[in-house]
């Protein structure tokens, strides 16, 4: 496989860090969604290369035109132009390896063309009977139980009270069949406990757990797309990303009585584990005593490695063999529930990626009380640092909306890399956004957005983030199991229990406060820990990876491999931590005297733990230390850290990892989550603050440092000049913006001299000949301060004398204003009747028919709105659509778009005419067109009628309908009317100025007079606009753009005394365009704060 740096990394230069190599930038999914057309592909790529990234993924989605058809002759044909552009501008072609989603079917062709492929899942109906009863099950449709569209796989039944003893005799009721699907029996006294295991299709996806399935997905994709290309196949396409596939895709966010299945499951399950499932196949939803925990543990191990065998381990090396990458993620990876349900053991699958991937959707991160969104990052990077897999990729923004800001982006991706994520797959970026589209998972985050211009900043900022932690490695030194074999040992799939729920919320809740108690961790599976893992010196070692510490969350079941890899760790002087239930049961291997071994390592029974906890409900927790060998176990009994949160829960949590390890850092916010990776002998620490409230926070280090803060926003790296080192130790105070981040490091001299603590900002320390030193900064004291000069380890503290501020500079409430984009006015309220024989168009287009008895209807589809259901079914069917617009005026620029006219073709007509123009590309999008309406509109009442052909039950007009001009909109009396923009604009919400569903820039210029004394200050300049985007521009000169808070710019070397021209420009997002909703933008405060300037000669006391 050829070298690229885009899954390799590149070593760490601190040079490059601020233009590091593109191949650590956003590599979007695009969207190809709509014409395809040829030009602009081109268009497109362009802007890609022109924002700086490295490359991207082709990914085929809703709302391709028939005519292009996926993985046909033009689908091949445009990408191969398309790779013939990008590899003449520079950038890498990925492919996605679907048609939409989920990955696996090839747009659903492999089930038409090989029914047998098809998903199935296994469902038990369940039932109690009474004493003797004839039972007739029928099993051709749903008349008494839900059984339809089934084949019969198993029925049996259990005597209740045998069941319950868990002493009992299966009844096999399968030679009973009649009827190909009844089941008869005859039941004897009882009661008894009935199952019929039916299997069920799910049509719409395919059978992974099958091998042929994944040969034919390979075949209709991979191999046509290898086949198009012919030789430079690797060289045009880097890789393939596969999406989403599951074991099963029938409600499996539910609980239901459902479980993964494929149609060999007795013959895979009985070659797997020597013996026959039939029979054990109601102890996989009830608990039957005896094995139940074991047939369970067999069940899901087997399912788990059928379905990497089948599926992940087909394609990774089909990949290898072609010499390209494999990547890709998994579904429903942050609930441990969910991944018995459709993925067995997420380390299984991951293994065999070459760049390990995950998702994350919805503008939402992990939190206190959503613990488990921390969840699939950390599976993911715990299996790429143990892996050896250098980049994390995350598909990443996905349902984020139209109001999403660079900074909600920002916000998102800090906490995707603090948890390990180095490439960003922003999904997704719309080939268009015309009409239903702008409804896929929005945003696009592509040139349709109104901050694209400034798009090319934050790539920078990504660019930098996955430079520095891509490579190198990772720094934790704790380790959490992974309990998946707890929780298949415990897990029924139509409810949870206690244990199983108790797993789950335990490991959940260590994962979320442990990154608050600042000790990172990586997962660690059973496997893992056993077959690739060292014990050196204490510690658990794989790849660069080195555990003191693994913690035990409850677990009941384990390997026997694995309680003896747990004894060597602690014999060698690891560190080993367990709380509420230890592993009383062995799923594999031998080791009858498991609990004796358990006992000797916690000193308690677990046995006893385990009945204890069954029927106690009392809160509470005792710590109890024990040393081991070399090594050391502490245990905590009680229900749980997370049933004691609030009552102890979390300093318990603290105090068992404070007496095994030492944090390698201290930082004093809950809210401040950090990672450390050291990359060429260089440590890397990043914080994050994942909250909307700033902070002032300390960090402290082991050892004696002089800290560097590493700009990712500029690529400036420079000494921190404000630090402590006190009992060998060092401290650095650091203020944190809502949802701020910096990337912090140690210079590779220590400075024997440095300032301590100031009142001022310090802007720059210098020891002269004279043995003096200069100190240079700024600040606003209104009394006397200080600041403090470490010498070597001797502090000592100098006054600074406080002057009288000058007063804020008000930029005032008025300005000029500019706008670059036209405004719009947006409805989305018609009246609309059938086209029938008769109907006088003329009356109709010009306003004039008596609308009464037409229908009320919003934007959307159009058989939905009906009042009754239509008499026949019969398309197509011609609807006249009609609103009426005022207007004050007629702008010269005045457009109409044409956006979600969704039908076989529509006529449009204006104030009784029909429009002829041919539409143009809109400033918007490829596919949104407008038309001139200039000739069209008159001042007064206009009408606008839309004759439209619609051919399903989800045409008609889908969107809004927008006008867009050069045009204020003003509200009289509950009616919207085009009326003149005002010369000037006011402080404040532009959506309450005439501007209500205006997306894009609004510039607000404004001219300050400054004095000379004022010039020779520090002067900062402050704004208040929300979240949105600031330009700020002065004197003609473009001094910053600020993506997020804090909206400042220090504009010293702009002004000049006298008149100076001040430019705002304040970006919003396109939710009020193309949501009409009034979205608070605009410039709503500003001023210029003068800052003293202060220099120093600093001389030491004899």
């Amino acid at each position: 496989m050829e070298y690229n740096k885009l899954v390799s990394g590149e070593p760490l230069d601190r040079d490059k860090f601020r233009t590091p190599s593109k191949e650590f930038g956003i590599m979007p999914f695009w969207f190809w969604n709509g014409e395809m057309k040829y030009e602009e592909i081109e268009y497109q790529l362009k802007e890609y290369k022109e924002k700086g990234c490295p490359g991207l993924y082709i990914h085929a989605r809703f709302g391709i035109r028939e005519e292009l058809g996926y993985m046909d002759e033009n689908w091949l044909d445009r990408v191969k132009f398309t790779i013939e552009k990008a590899q003449e501008m520079g950038l890498q072609i990925w492919v996605y390896d679907e048609y939409n989603w989920p990955s696996g079917t090839c747009g659903q062709t492999i089930m038409k063309d090989h029914p047998e492929l098809t998903n199935v899942y296994l469902e038990l109906v369940e039932g109690d009977l009474p004493g003797q009863f004839f039972t007739f099950m029928e099993g051709t449709d749903s008349r008494y139980n839900d059984l339809e569209q089934s084949e019969p796989v198993y029925a049996c039944a259990i005597k209740l009270e045998d069941m319950e003893k868990g002493n009992y005799e299966v009844v096999d009721l399968m030679p009973t069949l009649s009827f190909d699907k009844v089941i008869t029996w005859e039941a004897p006294k009882g009661p008894w406990k009935l199952f019929y295991f039916i299997e069920r299709k799910s049509t719409w996806y395919a059978d992974v757990l099958n091998p042929e399935t994944t040969k034919k997905f390979l075949e209709y994709t991979h191999e046509r797309y290898k086949a198009s290309l012919g030789e430079s196949f690797s060289k045009d396409v880097k890789g393939f990303f596969t999406d989403e596939p599951a074991m099963d895709y029938f409600e499996v966010g539910r609980d239901n009585f459902v479980i993964p299945w494929t149609r060999k499951m007795f013959k895979i399950f009985r070659e797997h584990n020597g013996y026959d499932l039939k029979k054990n196949l109601p102890k996989l939803f009830f608990d039957c005593g005896g094995d139940t925990e074991q047939v369970r543990y067999d069940f899901w191990s087997t399912l788990t490695d059928q379905y990497e065998k089948s599926y992940f381990k087909q394609i990774a090396d089909w990949c290898e063999d072609n010499d390209v990458i494999f990547t890709g993620h998994l579904l429903y990876e942050e609930s441990l529930r969910l991944h018995a349900r459709v993925d067995g053991n997420l380390f299984k699958h991951l293994r065999n990626f070459d760049m390990t991937g995950v998702d994350h959707l919805y503008p939402r991160i992990g939190t206190r009380e959503m613990e488990n969104e921390h969840v699939a990052l950390k599976i993911a990077s715990s299996a790429a640092h143990q892996n050896g897999s250098v980049r994390l990729v995350s598909e990443s923004m996905g349902g984020s909306y139209w109001d999403c800001t660079m900074e909600r982006m920002k916000w998102i991706a800090d906490w995707e890399y603090v948890l390990g994520v180095n490439q960003f797959i922003p999904h997704g970026f719309h080939y268009t956004i015309e009409g239903e589209r702008k409804r896929d998972w929005p945003p696009s985050m592509f040139c349709q957005f109104t901050w694209w211009e400034q798009y090319g900043l934050f790539n920078d900022y990504m660019t930098r983030l996955g430079y520095a932690l891509s490579g190198g490695d990772h720094v934790a030194k704790v380790a959490i199991l992974y309990p998946m074999n707890s929780i298949w040992a415990n897990y029924t799939p139509q409810k949870k229990d206690k244990i199983g729920d108790t797993i789950e919320k335990e490991f959940n809740y260590m994962t979320d406060r442990l990154l608050r108690l600042h000790i990172d961790y990586d997962y660690l599976d059973e496997d893992v820990l056993c077959d690739q893992c060292r014990i050196e010196d204490g510690k658990i070692c794989i790849q660069g990876e080195k555990y003191e510490m693994l913690m035990l969350p409850p677990c009941t079941h384990i390997k026997a491999k694995t309680l003896a890899r747990l004894e060597e760790f602690v014999r060698a002087g690891g560190r080993l931590g367990g709380e509420a239930l230890l592993p009383c049961r062995v799923i594999e291997g031998e080791a009858s005297d498991l609990c004796q071994r358990i006992q000797a390592l916690f000193g308690v029974d677990p046995e006893k733990l385990r009945a204890d906890f069954l029927k106690s409900r009392e809160t509470g927790q005792t710590l109890t230390e024990r040393q081991v060998g070399e090594g050391k176990t502490v245990f905590v009994s009680g229900q749980g850290y997370k049933a004691n949160d609030g009552c102890g829960g979390l300093e318990m949590l603290n105090r068992t990892m404070r007496c095994c390890i030492t944090p390698e850092i201290e930082i004093d916010s809950e809210e401040v989550f950090y990672l450390h990776r050291v990359k060429d002998g260089q440590d890397l620490f990043f914080l994050i603050n994942p909250v909307e409230q700033g902070a002032d926070i300390t960090v402290t280090w082991e050892g004696v440092h002089t800290p560097e803060i590493w700009d990712l926003e500029t690529g400036d790296i420079r000494t921190a000049e404000v630090y402590g080192i006190r009992d060998g130790k060092t401290y650095l105070s650091v203020h944190m913006e809502p949802f701020g981040s910096r990337m912090l490091s140690f210079a590779r001299e220590t400075l024997k001299t440095h300032v301590s603590a100031s009142d001022i900002h310090v802007e720059q320390t210098e020891v002269l000949e004279s043995g003096q030193v200069r100190v240079s900064g700024w600040g606003r004291l209104t009394e006397n301060g200080s600041i403090t000069l470490d010498r070597d380890g001797r502090e000592q503290t100098y006054e600074v004398e406080a002057r009288e501020p000058l007063p804020e500079i008000s930029l005032g409430n008025t300005f000029d204003f500019a706008m670059d984009k036209p405004n719009s006015l947006n409805t989305d309220r018609w009246k609309m009747k059938y086209v029938e024989e008769g109907d006088d168009e003329t009356a109709i287009t010009q306003g004039r028919a008596d609308y009464e008895n037409w229908l009320d209807m919003r934007m959307g589809a159009w058989e939905m709105q009906l009042p009754v259901e239509r008499d026949e079914e019969v398309y197509p069917v011609d609807l006249w659509y009609v609103t009426s617009v005022e207007a004050d005026f007629v702008p010269e620029d005045l457009k109409l778009m044409i956006d979600g006219f969704k039908g076989a073709g529509y006529v449009l007509y204006v104030n009784g005419r029909q429009v002829t123009e041919t539409p143009e590309r809109s400033y918007l999008d490829a596919e949104i067109l407008t038309v001139p309406m200039k000739h069209y509109f008159t001042p007064g009442t206009n009408w606008i009628t839309v004759k439209l052909t619609v051919t399903g039950k989800s045409d008609g007009m889908i969107d809004l309908l927008k006008l867009i001009g050069s045009f204020g909109v003003e509200q009289r009396e509950g009616t919207e009317v085009i009326s003149a923009m005002p010369a000037v604009m006011e402080a404040g919400d532009w959506t309450d100025k005439k501007l209500p569903y205006y997306s894009g820039t609004g510039f607000y210029t404004c001219r300050v007079n400054l004095t000379r004394e004022q010039t020779r200050r520090r002067l900062m300049l402050k704004a208040k606009i929300g979240r949105d985007v600031l330009v700020i521009r002065v004197n003609g000169q473009e001094v910053k753009t600020c993506l997020w808070n804090p909206y400042t710019a220090d504009i010293s070397a702009y002004v000049k005394p006298g008149e100076n021209e001040i430019t705002l420009g304040v970006v919003n997002t396109l939710m009020n365009l193309l949501e009409s909703t009034r979205n608070p933008s605009g410039l709503f405060e500003a001023e210029i704060l003068p800052y003293d300037r202060y220099e120093m000669v600093l001389t030491a006391e004899r």
